[in-house]
């Protein structure tokens, strides 16, 4: 895939101290390519990635890597940002990548904005990008596709329930994840869309905890004291502030499950182990095993054939006990 020398000049200033970002890193993983750039008969992926951070996106990352082997036809370029909120490592693999001339780029975005400029350069450069899981705020001209399960729908899942298993309405708060990615505004939106209107409903507040489990602990700790602890339901946009939340409640002197419910996103091994205990009372999953379908989207893309611009990722609910231990023992905690 050629790349003219007007565009290589601008790729190398965007990209500079993008050499210095280690994509030894990008070599993979378990399952990823491993020499790379020798075998013309494998199609090169560069994967600008969240990495770790908890264990949806672990999952997440592993389903990718397990798809884009070697033995597939690929030579997978793993780039993790430098945490889970740096931009700005991303933007330097992804210019990296562009410079590199890679067949395909598959991209986790750390935010929504400020991808614009990268998109256009990857299409100037023919080079096909997909998105997994999080969406761009950019002209969908720019890139292939986006992957990942409906988060409207999943959170209208836990509004659902919300709405029918408070039929005279509940004090709630809301903990957020990371403030400025699509994840979170979508999975607001689609929670609201089921809550907004019930009857009885007072939404207490909202509050990043950057999806960690010690945040969501200190935050919903502080809530109930302000609160005198009246508060009876609790969404965690994740399940590791839903298990923090879980345990501040318990600190409080309260039960979870009967004197607040608490409802999350994601669908972890974890998370299935508190409701199958009792501490969690719903959890929606948001499936992270569809690394065989951006293989689908990327092999179109690369022939040159029509890919739909949002592919959804079909997941499930678990709202008991018995419906999590039938879930943890056909394997589908993570």
């Amino acid at each position: 895939m050629s790349i003219s020398k007007r565009m290589r000049g601008v790729v190398g200033l965007i990209g500079a101290g993008a050499v210095a970002l280690s994509l030894a890193g990008c070599a993979g993983g378990s399952g990823a390519g491993g020499e790379g750039g020798g075998d013309g008969d494998l199609t090169t992926v560069g994967f600008v990635a969240v990495g770790p951070e908890g264990g949806w996106r672990n999952a997440n990352e592993q389903a990718i890597k397990d798809a884009f082997t070697q033995d597939a036809g690929f030579d997978l370029k793993y780039a993790p940002a430098a945490s889970p909120s740096d931009q700005k490592s991303q933007l330097d693999a992804f210019a990296t990548f562009v410079n590199d001339e890679v067949d395909v780029i598959l991209l986790t975005a750390t935010e929504a904005s400020g991808w614009e400029d990268s998109l256009e350069l990857a299409k100037e450069a023919e080079i096909p990008v997909v998105l997994l899981d999080r969406g761009v705020d950019a002209p969908e001209d720019l890139y292939v596709t986006r992957i990942a399960p409906d988060n409207k729908q999943v959170a209208a899942s836990v509004g659902s329930w919300a709405v029918d298993t408070f039929p005279s309405g509940a004090k709630y708060f809301v903990l957020e994840g990371v403030p400025g990615l699509s994840v979170v505004n979508e999975r607001n939106e689609g929670f609201d869309s089921e809550v907004d209107g019930a009857t009885g409903f007072t939404k207490v507040g909202a509050q990043t905890a950057n999806w960690k489990t010690d945040e969501g602990k200190s935050v919903i700790e502080t809530v109930l004291k302000a609160n005198n602890n009246d508060i009876q339901f609790i969404f965690a946009q994740n399940d590791e502030m839903g298990i923090g939340a879980a345990q501040a409640v318990s600190a409080a002197g309260l039960t979870p499950g009967t004197d607040v419910k608490i409802a999350t996103i994601d669908g972890t091994k974890g998370a299935l182990e508190a409701l199958s205990e009792g501490q969690l009372s719903f959890v929606a999953q948001y499936n992270p095993f569809f690394g065989d379908v951006a293989v689908d989207a990327v092999q179109k893309a690369i022939a040159g054939e029509s890919v739909e611009s949002t592919i959804i990722v079909d997941s499930a609910t678990f709202d008991s006990p018995e419906a999590a231990d039938t879930a943890l023992s056909e394997g589908l905690g993570f």
